[in-house]
């Protein structure tokens, strides 16, 4: 019976990063429907996009998405933050296009 008990703790150990890369890549999924920018350009130029198939396939790919929301932006909105992992880019991801659009808007006028 200790042999199975080692057998089945040795197999989930092997199987948690896996488990563990799986579940944060659908934790993703929260963010379809959303609204965000890329705050690294001028915001001025930026514009709230929706989060689609699209921009969630590039976020599981290439970024690191903190899906603690904070309050630390411009406009004290609530978002997330995904880097790119190569940190040139960082997209403010809120749940409604309106706050989107408020911290772009706070951003411009910070940058005034």
């Amino acid at each position: 019976m200790k042999i199975q008990s080692g057998i089945v703790l040795l197999l989930l150990a092997l199987a948690s990063p896996v488990l563990a890369e799986s579940a944060e890549k659908g934790s993703l999924d929260v963010l379809k429907g959303q609204f965000g920018f890329n705050w690294f350009n001028n915001p001025s130029k930026e514009k709230c996009v929706r989060v689609d198939d699209k921009l969630l396939k590039d976020f599981q790919k290439n970024y690191n998405c903190n899906l603690q929301e904070d309050t630390g932006s411009s406009s004290g909105k609530p978002q997330v933050r995904c880097t790119r992992k190569d940190e040139k880019r960082e997209y403010l991801v809120f749940k409604t296009k309106a706050f989107c659009e408020e911290e772009r808007a706070a951003q411009m006028a910070n940058a005034e």
